[in-house]
């Protein structure tokens, strides 16, 4: 009896412990070469004119997850409503059987059965909620998919809106892509996301204003379903224009503090932030204009995927993924 009960626990015991192998979605977004943020004055896809955008909404629904030699995972019950205001980490869920990831597929939008029900009878929280702005259009046509404003032009002067939805247009991508293992627990897909791209080949500089499933709607949800996103290949970004640089070493790290490295240019309004996975500021440090300087990343006490910013005046211009192991 005694054998049958330490059986039994060892049993339960495994099992539970296989519930905890979480993964997240990680999107790294970016304007180009630059780190990606709200009013900042980037080239438009063609490279002929200014854009900047002032919102940047969109949804990602249906996400299924290849791995384990061509097996394939659904997140059930996954809807992201994705603000790529700063990095965007989301949890897809927990699957005790996903040991090697291979690809990641997903569709930017709202499927048909979610599309054209009462966004009040959604739970409170919910990406398909209402939502302020709203992000939906009304009982016929469903959600916005994506909701892009901002400014564009000769000194940025004409207005741009771009809300396009549809059914016909709900658009799905496979991105052959691995994940981190973060710790025993947690795997993290990362992707970058280059917000820029949506855009491409819509001519803003003369002020569109779309609202619907047609024009420019329609190739601003090609642009999400074959250009916006990559798998992530590089743990860092540097926009162009900062003639300082920006390092942090050892990375990834294991039981020593890492330290970065740093030149920041004549000027003033630098800024570094530590971010842990859950989006929590851990770390804000003002930092002065200077040659060869370091600093030392203290505040780090346990394992994990950490995002460090570099700012001036409220603008990014520079980020590194920061890997600590045990």
């Amino acid at each position: 009896m005694k054998k049958i009960l330490v059986l039994l626990w060892l049993t339960c015991s495994f099992f539970s412990a296989k519930t905890q192998n979480e993964i997240k979605l990680h999107l790294a977004p970016r304007l180009g070469t630059s780190v990606f943020a709200l009013n900042q004055a980037v080239s438009h896809p063609g490279g002929t004119y200014q854009m900047k955008f002032i919102r940047y909404e969109f949804y990602i629904s249906d996400i299924q997850i290849t791995h384990d030699g061509g097996q394939i995972t659904p997140c059930t019950d996954v809807t992201l409503l994705v603000r790529p205001a700063t990095d965007s980490i989301f949890s897809l869920g927990q699957f005790p059987n996903i040991t090697n990831i291979e690809a990641v597929k997903f569709s930017v939008g709202v499927p048909q059965s979610l599309n054209h029900a009462d966004p009040a009878a959604q739970p409170p929280g919910s990406p398909l909620a209402p939502q302020n702005p709203s992000m939906h259009w009304g009982w016929s046509a469903g959600y916005r998919f994506a909701a892009i404003e901002g400014n564009a032009g000769t000194n940025l002067a004409q207005q741009f809106e771009i809300h396009a939805l549809g059914d016909a247009n709900y658009k799905t991508q496979t991105i052959i892509t691995g994940a981190e293992q973060v710790n025993q627990d947690l795997k993290m897909i990362h992707l970058i996301a280059d917000y820029s791209q949506a855009v491409k080949s819509v001519n803003l500089s003369t002020g569109p204003i779309v609202h619907g499933s047609s024009g420019a709607a329609i190739t601003v949800l090609n642009n999400f379903q074959g250009v916006v996103f990559k798998a992530e290949a590089s743990s860092s970004t540097i926009d162009p224009k900062f003639e300082g640089t920006f390092t942090v070493a050892p990375n990834p790290v294991v039981q020593t503090a890492p330290v970065v490295s740093f030149s920041l240019p004549n000027g003033y309004g630098y800024e570094l932030t530590l971010i842990d996975i859950a989006g929590k500021v851990l770390e804000r440090r003002s930092l002065e204009a200077g040659e060869n300087q370091t600093l030392v990343l203290d505040k780090i006490t346990v394992p994990g995927i950490f995002l460090i910013h570099l700012w001036q005046h409220g603008s990014p211009v520079a980020v590194e993924k920061l890997v600590v192991m045990n």
